[in-house]
């Protein structure tokens, strides 16, 4: 599987701990999961803070609250306890993550990867994903030159399997389209 330097770090952040919430030492979560429920499932998560300490961490509870989520750890009891972890992040070794499903990719292994189509007949290297975006409409990869690119521009591509996003090989760091170079 490709390694980019994103994708280098043994840890993905699950969860930042935005706030405070009552006090009995509940916290505010801004959830990077599509699941957020898997927070409670997930092995061994990590509390990290700002100066890069770690230490282990369990949620006994999570609850919808607004548009975001609060959180109840296992070893939290007080308010003042709970205003310490704000900045702080949940985190999970990339190992103990549920790997993708088969017709299924995390943005995280997209980063990094070659973005090839073909123009005239010839194949051409639009860049490499920088980052993808999330739209109203559809998401779109945010394409940065690199090395043997077709040019120096960024490129704007939606995300659309099977119509405009025609491959992806994480293996070879490949992804190929259907689109074109922009003039």
């Amino acid at each position: 599987m490709h390694q980019s330097p994103q994708n280098a770090q043994p840890f993905l952040t699950v969860a930042h701990v935005v706030g405070v919430y009552g006090v009995k030492g509940w916290v505010r979560l801004r959830v990077q999961l599509d699941n957020p429920d898997l927070l409670l499932s997930l092995p061994n998560l990590r509390l990290t803070g700002p100066n890069s300490v770690s230490k282990p961490v369990s949620i006994d509870t999570l609850q919808r609250h607004g548009s975001g989520f609060i959180a109840r750890f296992s070893d939290l009891s007080d308010r003042t306890a709970a205003e310490k972890l704000k900045g702080f992040e949940i985190q999970v070794a990339k190992v103990d993550f549920p790997a993708a499903a088969s017709d299924e990719v995390y943005w995280r292994d997209l980063l990094g990867l070659k973005v090839w189509c073909t123009q005239d007949g010839a194949r051409c290297l639009l860049g490499e994903i920088r980052t993808l975006l999330e739209t109203g409409a559809n998401d779109v990869m945010v394409i940065s030159p690199c090395a043997g690119s077709v040019d120096d521009k960024e490129h704007l591509v939606p995300w659309i399997p099977g119509d405009v996003v025609i491959d992806i090989d994480l293996d070879a760091s490949t992804v190929e389209v259907n689109w074109y170079v922009d003039s």
